[in-house]
């Protein structure tokens, strides 16, 4: 028969591990939020070619992911200007006028694919760039 002492510790141990159990699931449940902020598109290369469309584009983009990670993103992203340039980025490079979806964009950019959420919609859902070249003298 186990004593009462013994008892109190197995309660105050059980207790302990549940409580640690339930903070990081609560960190790890799917949450969803919306966020703001610009993107800037400029020339990769600026000694041939620039960009001629309206700059900076207003996005505003809806994110799922564990708690934590929503949060990350949110302070990461909300309210800046993220600059993306031509010919990476998930921006083409070539002269001429780019119909961009800016989902596929936002997905492949570093400073947004490294926050580790799941962007489920992009507000507008493209961006109409003109890329020109560079007539040298």
């Amino acid at each position: 028969m186990t004593s009462l002492r013994q008892r109190l510790l197995d309660l105050a141990g059980v207790t302990a591990i549940t409580v640690v159990v339930w903070l990081y699931a609560a960190g790890q449940t799917l949450q969803t939020r919306v966020i703001a902020f610009d993107i800037e598109i400029e020339s990769g290369d600026p000694a041939r070619s620039t960009v001629e469309s309206a700059s900076p584009y207003h996005l505003s983009i809806e994110i799922s992911g564990s708690r934590q990670a929503v949060i990350r993103a949110t302070e990461a992203l909300s309210g800046r200007t993220i600059r993306l340039r031509t010919g990476v980025d998930g921006v083409p490079a070539q002269a001429g006028v780019h119909e961009l979806a800016m989902r596929d964009v936002l997905e492949l950019t570093p400073e947004v694919r490294a926050l580790s959420v799941d962007i489920t919609t992009v507000t507008p859902a493209s961006a109409t760039i003109k890329i020109a070249t560079v007539r040298r003298n």
